[in-house]
């Protein structure tokens, strides 16, 4: 009775499309109803969203100031190993999975007792093509 069934419906299957076509950039819904080629409604695209986060196949993430949240496409788990650069004007998001993160993520662990969720950590700022 607890058991959460999957429906592959074509809606979903739709914004799954979308997403795995532009795997390196993030959405937030109102970005995703703009879109001509998701052709559904706002209550069920929040419930594909939600579905194929908890299938792993989208990840999100929540804005700092709680004011919403953005998807990405999930290819692998990698994602979650490592931290996250977002730009503030073009929302690009970077993943960072390089040796000096993790000696910092070790560095607050070890000094600090503190475990960062780096699969959720995002850095913002500006990309080096919005600085320019």
């Amino acid at each position: 009775m607890g058991e959460i069934r999957s429906y592959h419906t074509k809606q979903r299957e739709m914004v799954l499309q979308f997403f795995a076509a532009h795997p390196d950039q993030c959405f937030c819904v109102k970005d995703l109803t703009a879109q001509k080629s998701i052709l559904v409604g706002t209550a069920t695209l929040y419930r594909a969203l939600s579905l194929l986060c908890r299938e792993g196949k989208l990840k999100k993430y929540t804005e700092s100031d709680g004011s919403g949240a953005f998807y990405q496409y999930n290819d692998s788990e990698a994602c979650h190993c490592h931290f996250h650069l977002k730009c503030l004007r073009c929302g690009q998001l970077i993943h960072m999975d390089c040796g000096f993160m993790k000696d910092m993520q070790e560095h607050i662990e070890t000094d600090h007792g503190f475990l960062v969720d780096s699969g959720k950590s995002i850095l913002y700022g500006l990309c080096q093509k919005c600085r320019h």
